[in-house]
């Protein structure tokens, strides 16, 4: 019988961190998923460990501590700050929690 010998191996985690946004008269929750994997031996000699991807974020918002609706919030927001104006604010929101999350990861032990 021949002898088996190891080829590759492969490691990832996901990880799931939750922040929250104090907006004055709101509160923004933000849930951002993330595909952790272990680095390659070329990128662990260049100094990294693990590799992270964002794959998500989740928005939720809360008015007085309670949970909104989705498109209540939408609707609010609009009537509030002109329409079409939520969609960039969403974006601009996805990008602070990746940015967030990239600036103090995950640690893999």
């Amino acid at each position: 019988m021949s002898k088996i010998k190891k080829y590759d191996e492969h490691v990832s985690h996901y990880a799931y961190v939750t922040y929250f946004k104090n907006e004055g008269m709101y509160k923004v929750k933000g849930s951002v998923h993330v595909h952790i994997e272990e680095a390659t031996p070329g990128s662990i000699k260049r100094g990294y460990d693990h590799w992270h991807e964002v794959t998500d974020v989740e928005l939720e918002f809360f008015i007085n501590d309670k949970k909104c609706t989705y498109p209540g919030f939408k609707e609010m927001y609009g009537k509030l700050f002109g329409e079409n104006k939520f969609d960039n604010y969403e974006r601009e929101l996805y990008d602070e929690f990746t940015e967030n999350y990239l600036k103090n990861k995950v640690k893999i032990k």
